[in-house]
């Protein structure tokens, strides 16, 4: 009788694995993506001092997207931000507010898969919707000289990624808040190691050998407490960035709430500092 209820916990746990497996390598979108399905609205946003407007574009494959728009002041120059890989635009404009009230534009892009766009997001996707973004400001006449990428958690792979692709005429700087060297070494970082993650995960987005081989002024934030991408992931993003550099760690703040450690303070001082930016 023990040897059978052994024989069933083992088979069953066997069965456990290969299931898990498999819907890592088939369905990727139940692990790595938690979109809101709802459009965007930026009523909500303009009564809180976030004068945007709603934009449309489309990518390269002919996916129409949208984005919120606000024209720069004094600055004359856009941040460019992109967003993690769940919720939608509304959960993030809050973190340009201050941005916009000290002169700079803003441009918050949607992707593929959230805010009511058709299409699933995957590495390559992501990276055509963040160039779609940057390709519309072109079209409105700012330069790369204009423009700050500004990327968050999954969305630093789409400002890495985007600076790269642009590299033979510089975006004017690179902000990166609680970024990665990879999500496979995030995965496997933060998951039992017993799992062949190599094979599983097909989106690798991985930052380091484009970071490695970009020359712009780079802000790059990460959080201590951080329990969905660890510290190390940063840090070791940021031992491979180019001068000038500067890493900036919140002791007490977690993957979502830099915001609440004035870290939007932080951006406008270094903005400031950062005398090829000026």
């Amino acid at each position: 009788m023990l040897k059978k209820s052994v024989k069933i916990i083992l088979s069953a746990a066997v069965l456990g694995y290969i299931l898990f497996c498999l819907a890592v390598y088939v369905c990727p979108q139940w692990f790595f993506y938690h979109p809101a399905s709802e459009r965007s609205d930026p009523a909500a946003a303009i009564a809180s001092g976030f004068p945007a407007q709603e934009v449309e574009y489309p990518a390269a494959d002919g996916t129409k997207l949208y984005g919120w728009f606000v024209k720069p002041g004094a600055k004359q120059q856009v941040v460019v931000y992109f967003h993690g890989n769940a919720y939608n635009i509304e959960a993030f404009y809050h973190k340009l507010v201050p941005l916009v009230k000290a002169g700079y534009g803003a441009f918050i892009g949607e992707y593929r898969g959230f805010g009511g766009i058709e299409g699933d997001l995957r590495q390559e996707n992501l990276a055509m919707d963040a160039l779609a973004a940057v390709d519309y400001l072109h079209s409105l006449g700012y330069r790369n000289a204009d423009l700050i990428l500004y990327g968050m958690s999954m969305g630093s792979y789409a400002a890495v990624h985007t600076a790269f692709e642009q590299k033979n005429q510089p975006v004017a700087a690179l902000i990166l808040e609680v970024p990665f060297d990879s999500i496979l070494n995030v995965v496997k970082q933060r998951i039992w190691p017993l799992f062949p993650f190599d094979w599983l995960v097909k989106d690798k987005y991985d930052n380091t050998e484009n970071l490695a081989r970009l020359n712009v002024p780079l802000l790059m934030m990460a959080a201590a407490k951080d329990k969905t991408v660890p510290v190390e992931r940063a840090k070791e993003l940021f031992r491979v960035a180019n001068e000038p550099k500067e890493l900036i760690i919140y002791p007490d703040a977690g993957h979502a709430d830099l915001y609440d450690h004035n870290n939007d303070r932080d951006i406008l001082i270094w903005l400031q500092n950062n005398e090829k930016i000026k």
